[in-house]
């Protein structure tokens, strides 16, 4: 008797499929973790925040932002564990930590310890808290929502997000950014909103996320929140001008003007918002047309932002949490430093959305999948290119994937809107 060979995978339902990419993500992301090691220095970031910490500890707070401290330590460190020889250094630039010495102080007692060691401690601890803070806020979530459903998956999703591993590969500091979110979520529903402000102030770690958060709880006259925001930001304020002085604020504000023009470690290229766009488009066109486009896609993004809060939901409700989402998701795409690890900061409304159903299930896949398998497509493109043409593009893969995070971000923010007209539309 004769029996029809299936083809492979013709069997598959859409359940079977979403779980073989999911594992061909976490491949992926193995593969690329280990590679760094063999060829390159991985989490350059931590680099910079355990040089700063070193300095801090050897040198004081003062001189954690003297570009020259930091170039001498890191050109020593990199040179000791073989990422870095004689004829590099000049053309060697070093990775700074522009933020307020309030956050550089658990780095100080990190860079008591080995770099390589260092890095993975900060990584285990990293994923720890990661983990154990989303378990924690899907059980309070799901509580309030009433979902059925664990949230297993939707926390498997989030966690083999692009922004998460590019957070932990890079050795970035925005699992601390998701925890200020989060609890600046969960203590706005349960109507707290001066406790919610005190965890909103944590978002100074990069100062450049609340450009739009601020002037909107300006115009909604939130003002218990901003009361809340004031106090713990005065806080890091006040510390930071104890540990670093005058002079130590008068270099970080140096800094902070030198990245606002581009350094060499910035790679704005790389980036997920408008200014990528505009950067690119002149390299490539040798021309200022870019900028035309980066100011009118900045434009267009905040004019999107006044129609997601114009109606201004009632603070503390699903729809202002979804309002909240689209103006963290604008926010990215107009602010001037806007990498893709600092994304993690949307997981926890991303989580809540998902539970309330306020966003398509398909969107949060979409934004879990779609850049890391644009950019292993890109990978492959970027050797062929190489091999057969013998042209070298210039971190090819990267620019392509940042440019897929800018039109995520964007997805998510029409998605906003649209689920605020339609909350309209129910009560009307």
């Amino acid at each position: 008797m004769n029996h029809k060979r299936k083809l492979l995978f013709s069997n598959f339902t859409f359940e079977h499929w979403k779980n073989l990419i999911l594992f061909a993500i976490i491949c992926f992301y193995i593969g690329n973790f280990v590679i760094s090691f063999g060829y390159g220095a991985p989490g350059l970031d931590y680099l910079a925040f355990w040089s700063a910490g070193r300095i801090a500890d050897e040198k004081g707070y003062s001189e954690i932002y003297n570009p020259n401290n930091l170039r001498s330590i890191q050109i020593q460190e990199l040179k000791e564990l073989g990422f870095l020889d004689k004829t590099d250094d000049l053309l060697f630039s070093p990775n700074p930590a522009p933020y307020f010495s309030f956050f550089i102080l658990p780095f100080q007692l990190l860079s008591r310890v080995i770099l390589i060691n260092s890095f993975w401690i900060w990584t285990i601890l990293n994923l720890i808290i990661l983990i154990g803070y989303l378990v924690f806020f899907l059980q309070k979530t799901r509580r309030e929502s009433c979902a059925t459903i664990f949230g297993t998956n939707l926390l498997i999703l989030v966690l083999i997000s692009w922004p998460v591993f590019s957070n932990i590969s890079n050795g970035q500091v925005n699992v601390f950014l998701l925890v200020c979110a989060g609890e600046f979520i969960r203590y706005a529903v349960s109507k707290k909103p001066f406790l919610s402000g005190l965890w909103l102030g944590g978002l100074l770690f990069k100062p450049q996320l609340l450009i739009l958060i601020i002037p909107i709880f300006l115009i909604m006259r939130n003002w218990k929140v901003l009361y809340g925001f004031i106090v713990s930001s005065g806080i890091i304020l006040m510390t930071s001008l104890l540990l670093s002085g005058f002079a130590g604020m008068k270099a970080l504000i140096n800094l902070w003007t030198k990245y606002s023009v581009g350094m060499a470690s910035n790679f704005p290229e790389g980036m997920i918002n408008w200014r990528m766009v505009g950067v690119n488009v002149n390299t490539i066109m040798n021309t200022s047309l870019g900028w035309i486009i980066t100011g009118l896609g900045m434009v267009l993004t905040i004019l999107a932002v006044y129609f997601l809060i114009k109606h201004k939901p009632p603070y503390g409700s699903p729809q202002w949490v979804m309002a909240m989402l689209g103006v963290f998701s604008a926010t990215l795409a107009i602010t001037w430093h806007s990498h893709y690890h600092m994304a993690m900061v949307l997981i926890p409304f991303l989580v809540y959305a998902s539970l309330f159903k306020l966003l398509s299930e398909k969107i949060i896949f979409l934004w879990v999948i779609v850049t890391p398998a644009v950019y292993f497509v890109m990978m492959i493109v970027d050797l062929l290119v190489i091999y057969f043409a013998k042209i070298n593009f210039s971190n090819f893969p990267l620019k392509v994937a940042a440019f897929s995070g800018l039109i995520l971000n964007l997805v998510i923010l029409v998605s906003a809107i649209k689920s605020s007209y339609n909350s309209k539309l129910m009560h009307d």
